[in-house]
């Protein structure tokens, strides 16, 4: 199921997502040693478009395709841009194209098999597919209480959906797609939020939207449930604090 096919969730997803792309842009940068820019490089599942706008310090071409059509319609930058409605797994672009292929957050959502197959089929030579995330910890500086609350309180409210998190990311098996994994790098990033920034974040994940296609609550209700919640960590609500998330990047190179 797509989470992200309807425009309320896409507005909400290109006001409330952290911009912490370019950061793990200027650290593929230097594992790639990357000296001049790439001639072209495609992001695939790039939602409203943070992932893809960050590609433009590394490419001088730069492509985004999602399968989200209003994801697409509120997609930033869209005059230096090409974005293009795609199932990662068929992209409508000529073999050996690209030189750089990245994801951010959505490889879960994929035929990983499949979009592999696409991305050999689509790379050049010796060309990498960058795989990276940013997984929210449920911690906040100053309140241990937080991670509790996170656990048990909110993922009980809102359970994440079912999605392909179990797959194999072993050589043996990539290597018939025709890759191999060469390094695998993880860290954190520190975000921070005031209480109505951290609650609409909220209403971003997949959590809350599989909750709403599912008619189990409205948005409104799920902003009225934050607000409440959150006010036990936001004492004062233009206060910003700290919260924390898990970054990890997979580099896979695609073999001659």
């Amino acid at each position: 199921m797509n989470y992200f096919t309807q425009y309320t969730a896409a507005e909400r997803y290109s006001k409330a997502r952290p911009n912490f792309h370019p950061n793990t842009i200027n650290r593929i940068k230097e594992y790639l040693l990357i000296e001049n820019k790439f001639d072209s490089a495609l992001d695939i599942a790039c939602g409203t478009g943070l992932s893809t706008r960050a590609l433009l310090s590394i490419a001088t071409h730069v492509y985004g395709t999602d399968n989200s059509k209003v994801m697409l319609d509120v997609a930033l930058q869209k005059e230096n841009i090409n974005y293009q409605e795609a199932q990662a797994e068929k992209q409508p672009f000529a073999d050996h194209f690209f030189d750089l292929i990245t994801v951010c957050s959505g490889v879960h959502w994929f035929d990983i098999d499949k979009f592999l197959l696409e991305a050999n089929r689509l790379l050049k030579s010796n060309s990498f597919v960058v795989l990276y995330d940013n997984l929210f910890l449920g911690e906040m500086d100053g309140y241990p209480e937080f991670k509790n609350w996170y656990n048990a309180v909110y993922l009980n409210e809102f359970p994440a959906p079912a999605r392909n998190d179990k797959y194999n990311w072993a050589n043996d098996k990539l290597n018939r797609m025709n890759f191999d994994i060469v390094n695998e790098q993880k860290f954190n990033n520190a975000i921070s939020f005031n209480k109505k920034e951290l609650g609409l974040y909220f209403t971003t994940q997949s959590n809350i939207i599989s909750a709403v296609e599912k008619k189990q609550v409205s948005y409104t209700e799920a902003d009225i449930w934050l607000n409440k919640e959150l006010s036990i960590f936001f004492a004062n609500e233009d206060k910003r604090e700290i919260v924390h998330f898990a970054n990890w990047i997979k580099y896979l190179k695609k073999r001659q």
